[in-house]
């Protein structure tokens, strides 16, 4: 006689045995509890959306758990199998199961009892449980099915939150409303009297363009009284022609969504003014724009000052351009008096002594003696007064054009100084304009004298370089430099400020690069036309 079998395994030996009324599969089927052995209850047990579970009354052993149960918890069914509910940890106070239990002995059943469990993950969610005490064999089993109302339950507490916060703030308006409406008459009245007492104009439109509100500013500048503005469109109060460039800056506001200024020209009942319209759109607290608002300031007597200070920087302009050319014209004048006249003078002086040392009319020994240094300091002379003139105004530079004047100019800087100076040509024209030449010329001149007399360089590069829009020069130097960002720097002597205005003159720039220890770089650029390029 075969041994008895016990409870757990006469349940093991259930659940691994296939069912009868289902075809063989590749994976062995689920088992299931004695009562579940009608394929359909266990198929609505399986594939309830509802967690249930079968348990020992008097244990808490879960023998049986379906999916749903299994996802909602987070367990495996291997853990839970077999298991004490207690074990689980899924009852956060072991009273409310004892308390279950207590009801279930006497009352063999229980309906949406509303109990918090713990999932796995350590997570608490409430459930309406029903249960009922089943027989299984000879043990007393709880079938248990449970409604998660987690989410109502959350949803009754905020929406309890939300009705205590407005029964709250209904009676804070409540006493608060007639406060409010106190504070903004006063308000009002406030605005009122401080835009009323504003020099500029200032006025409030609804987004179709009805006059809200003006000030005493506004009524004054038109000659219109309040009860005849409010109300009204630009169309109704204005010329054709006003109330269109009005309504034009109105749409672009609104469109813009954002404050802009605009320049209009108002007929005022005095005549015609400019005026900066600040025109902005106003919202209320949802965001939504119900009217425009704006500021009107006149800007007449600015306007004025404006044109007159353009005329006054033009007439600057002009006679600095008129001085300029005048010192040109007063030291090619000069030049050549000196080149034509002193000049000749002189060498015809030096050619006499000359002639005197070759046939001494009288002791030759003691003229010869006495007309030598006559001589050398008549040839100093005559030099210094060639270089004078030369740089009064170089001839080279009128007959044969910038780069050739350059060129020679470095070779007498050289001369006189001793200074190394290079010289790098890229793309030069033989036929820019005098004007343009002579500019640069004189950019070069006060920048190599600088070179020379200021920044203790044994070596410099002069860069010309043409372009289809302008010629650009450039003298760089390897002495002391300075700090080029210290303004007062550049207001030592005249020969920068000079060199600004020169090119300035011909809408050309001019740029100070330098750093102490480092050297200094000069840049001048003149824009031509192009046929000079």
């Amino acid at each position: 006689m075969p041994p008895k079998m016990t409870r757990n395994k006469q349940l093991a030996g259930a659940r691994s045995r296939p069912s009868p009324r289902r075809a063989p599969t590749s994976r062995p089927r689920r088992q299931t509890l004695p009562f579940l052995k009608d394929e359909f209850l266990a198929m609505a047990f399986r594939l309830s959306p509802h967690p249930m579970g079968v348990t020992e009354l008097k244990t808490g052993r879960c023998l049986d758990i379906n999916d749903a149960c299994l996802e909602m918890f987070g367990f495996r069914r291997d853990d839970v199998i077999g298991q004490p509910t207690l074990l689980l940890d899924i009852w956060p106070d072991p009273q409310d199961r004892a308390r279950l239990i207590e009801r279930l002995t006497s009352e063999l059943s229980v309906r949406n009892l509303d109990v918090p469990l713990r999932m796995k993950h350590g997570g608490l969610r409430h459930f309406l449980i029903s249960a009922d005490v089943v027989m299984l064999g000879k043990t007393r089993c709880l079938l248990i099915i449970g409604n998660d109302i987690t989410e109502h339950k959350r949803a009754e507490e905020a929406l309890r939150d939300v009705r205590e916060e407005l029964e709250n703030r209904v009676r804070e308006r409540t006493g608060e409303l007639e406060r409010t409406n106190a504070a903004l008459i006063e308000s009002e009245e406030r605005f009122r009297t401080f835009l009323d007492h504003a020099a500029n104009l200032a006025f409030i439109k609804t987004t179709d363009g009805r006059y809200l509100y003006v000030n005493r500013r506004f009524e004054q500048a038109f000659c219109l009284d309040h009860k005849s503005i409010v109300g009204k469109t630009d169309e109704e109060l204005f010329s054709r022609e006003q109330a269109d460039q009005f309504r034009a800056d109105d749409r672009t506001a609104l469109e813009a969504g954002t404050a802009m200024e605009f320049e209009e020209t108002p007929c005022y009942a005095d005549g015609l003014h400019t005026t900066i319209a600040l025109k902005f759109p106003m919202r209320d607290k949802s965001g939504h724009i119900y009217a425009i608002g704006g500021i009107v300031t006149d800007i007449n007597e600015r306007k004025r000052t404006e044109e007159t200070l353009q005329l006054q920087q033009k007439q600057l302009h002009d006679l600095t351009a008129k001085l300029i050319k005048a010192q040109e014209d007063e030291r090619q004048r000069i030049a050549r008096e000196l080149h034509d006249d002193v000049s000749q003078r002189l060498a015809a002086l030096v050619l006499d002594v000359a002639s005197l040392e070759r046939q001494p009319p009288l002791l030759p020994e003691l003229i010869g003696k006495s007309l030598e240094p006559v001589r050398e300091q008549l040839e100093q002379l005559s030099d210094d007064l060639h270089n004078l003139a030369y740089k009064l105004h170089p001839s080279l530079l009128q007959h044969a054009g910038l780069q050739p004047a350059v060129e020679d100019h470095i070779r007498e800087v050289t001369k006189r100084t001793g200074l190394s100076v290079s010289l790098k040509v890229h793309r030069m024209s033989g036929s820019l304009s005098l004007d343009h030449s002579t500019c640069l010329f004189r950019v070069l001149q006060e920048s190599l004298q600088n070179v020379a007399k200021h920044a203790c360089a044994t070596e410099a590069t002069v860069k010309l370089s043409g372009s289809s829009k302008g010629v650009g020069l450039s003298v760089t130097d390897n002495g002391k430099g300075f700090d080029a960002s210290d303004k007062s720097a550049h207001h030592k002597g005249l020969g920068l400020t000079s060199m600004q205005q020169r090119l300035r003159l011909l809408n050309g720039f001019l740029r100070v690069h330098s750093r102490p220890t480092e050297g200094t770089k000069i840049c001048a650029w003149v824009p031509v036309k192009k046929e000079e390029a």
